[in-house]
């Protein structure tokens, strides 16, 4: 069942799982529209829907290649489109604390590039699961830019502040090994079994929340 669709993102749910899909392909990258989007769907649809989970997944190969660099370039081009830019990041960053918060599971199934913003959406998810083939990056120092969506934060948490502040100020990729060594991914499947994976997850999640239930119920 389709509960959003926007021109970046669809809302999804099938049974009790929701999916969110990037729909820009082949990088799916992340402009203005993307971002109030995703604002729509979390603070205004989530926070009302019942599930047992939520996916965040690209269209295609690619998870997404990060932020439209071309149109956040335009926004910081003067003094006064650096003020909406801090006013724009600001809501982003309120918008992936929501997404950090649902009070079910999320995950981010992630397969080819995932860049920036696209890593910053990715570690405000509960889960990481990534296929062999993905790779990593925050390229944002190489546009004069630091990652604006709380990713640093989240980041040093995962991987310690010297490894976050190693990856930031060189901006460089790095593959599924390295993110799986730092625990900036779970775990590293086929791309088909991604969702499978997650559903397990989900499954033991289930359990031990009714065992909980049980207990304080005993």
């Amino acid at each position: 069942m389709e509960l959003f669709a926007g021109s970046r993102l669809v809302l999804e749910k099938n049974n009790s799982l929701l999916r969110i899909l990037l729909i820009r392909p082949p990088g799916n990258e992340m402009d203005q529209i993307f971002f109030r989007e995703l604002k729509n769907i979390l603070e205004d649809i989530l926070p009302d829907t019942r599930a047992e989970g939520l996916v965040i997944q690209g269209h295609g190969r690619h998870f997404s290649s990060g932020a439209d660099i071309d149109e956040l370039k335009k926004e910081i081009k003067n003094q006064q489109e650096a003020q909406n830019s801090n006013n724009f990041f600001l809501s982003n960053i309120r918008s992936f604390a929501v997404l950090e918060r649902l009070t079910f599971p999320s995950a981010a199934l992630i397969s080819g590039c995932c860049l920036g913003s696209g890593l910053e959406l990715a570690l405000a998810c509960n889960f990481r699961l990534a296929s062999k083939s993905a790779v990593f990056s925050l390229p944002e120092i190489m546009f004069r830019l630091i990652p604006g969506c709380g990713g640093l934060v989240r980041l040093a948490k995962l991987a310690g502040r010297e490894k976050a502040a190693e990856l930031v100020l060189s901006g460089r990729t790095f593959d599924t090994e390295e993110a799986l060594k730092y625990g900036i991914i779970d775990a590293v499947y086929e791309k088909n079994q991604l969702e499978e994976k997650f559903l397990e997850i989900l499954k033991f999640h289930g359990k031990i929340k009714r065992q909980h239930h049980e207990s304080i119920v005993d």
